[in-house]
């Protein structure tokens, strides 16, 4: 079931039986490597739902979180949503994190079978009644830092989509634009790379609401993105920990396809390298052979640029610039 839905990114190569065999696992546990999941903010909300009795089989994302949950347990693969619960209590407070954090460690403390029963569609929600995990979380509705880079860029990329012009030109504006007025940001690139693209698949779900006229709607919709390059962003913050995978090895788990074609775009690139070739095979999936190859060279001009022994990173004098950046962009979205 597992290998059928395939919503699982791996951080390493997986084994020649594949990713979902559990010889894998097996045998990464008796080399010393844990196996770690960071659930999305879709997968860990249904997660808790789970624990919450909500019924099941009419709803195929919940019963193959069940799944999920079942092979996790028996592979002794553990969970880590702590973006997941950053978001939520970003968007909703604190209490409402904590409520749904207690409910999402009921169910992954749940015995197998009765997730096993759930996922093969035997029952229709658990047999059984669970109680919500106490849990104490420190305040996590300040929005990280990285967030709100993220944010910021995610303004810009709907600023660009929405304004008259080429798609490519969009995208080596955002390049130049993150040169000299942010910093840049990888993994908000990839996302670009992507949504941008002249090939790209439907993008409706990337950012949510971009078009109506609530536009509180559509700034709601940029940072759902922003939160979803965060996801991103920590997924290879962890990976690059630790690249050799002498500790631990990590599964990103989202339904969202976006998320997954960026996920894994930013992964092959890194797995083949940051030469200007590599880069622009992996963007003309998206773009032109041609355009990819101008692209490439662009980002290849900034990565040098960054992972020069000379380069120094922007600072500024201004403690509010952050904030003054993130309400231009909002301005300059609600003013489209």
């Amino acid at each position: 079931m597992l290998q059928e839905t395939d919503f699982l990114l791996p951080s390493f190569k997986p084994p020649e039986l594949g990713l979902y065999h559990p010889v894998g696992y097996v045998w990464a546990q008796g080399e010393g490597v844990s196996t770690i999941i960071l659930p999305d903010r879709n997968v860990a909300s249904r997660i808790a739902q789970l624990a919450q009795g909500k019924k099941t089989v009419n709803d195929k994302q919940l019963r193959h979180c069940a799944a999920l949950l079942s092979f996790a347990h028996l592979l002794g693969i553990q969970f880590e949503p702590g973006i997941a619960f950053h978001e939520l209590a970003h968007r909703a407070g604190n209490a409402e994190a904590e409520q749904e954090l207690g409910w999402f460690r009921a169910a992954d403390n749940a015995p197998p079978q009765d997730m096993l029963n759930v996922a093969l569609g035997r029952c229709d929600g658990v047999s059984r009644t669970y109680a919500s995990c106490a849990v104490q979380m420190p305040d996590m509705a300040k929005a990280l830092k990285r967030w709100n880079r993220n944010y910021i860029a995610a303004l810009k990329v709907l600023e660009l989509d929405v304004a008259k012009g080429k798609a490519l030109d969009k995208m080596l504006h955002l390049l130049d634009w993150m040169g000299s007025s942010l910093i840049f940001a990888g993994p908000a690139v990839m996302l670009a790379c992507v949504y941008l693209g002249t090939h790209s698949p439907s993008r409706k779900n990337v950012f949510k609401d971009k078009n109506s006229k609530d536009r509180a709607a559509a700034i709601a919709g940029v940072k759902n993105a922003a939160w979803d390059i965060t996801h991103l962003s920590d997924f290879i913050r962890l990976v690059n920990k630790d690249p050799h995978r002498t500790e631990a090895q990590y599964l990103f788990a989202s339904f969202d396809t976006h998320l997954r074609l960026t996920t894994k775009l930013l992964l092959e690139i890194s797995k083949l390298g940051y030469g200007v070739d590599q880069i622009a095979g992996q963007l003309t999936q998206w773009w032109s052979e041609k355009d990819a190859m101008r692209i490439a060279h662009e980002i290849k001009a900034h990565l040098d640029r960054i992972n020069s022994p000379s380069h120094v990173p922007k600072t500024s004098d201004d403690p509010d610039l952050i904030p003054k950046m993130i309400e231009a962009g909002e301005q300059r979205l609600i003013a489209l």
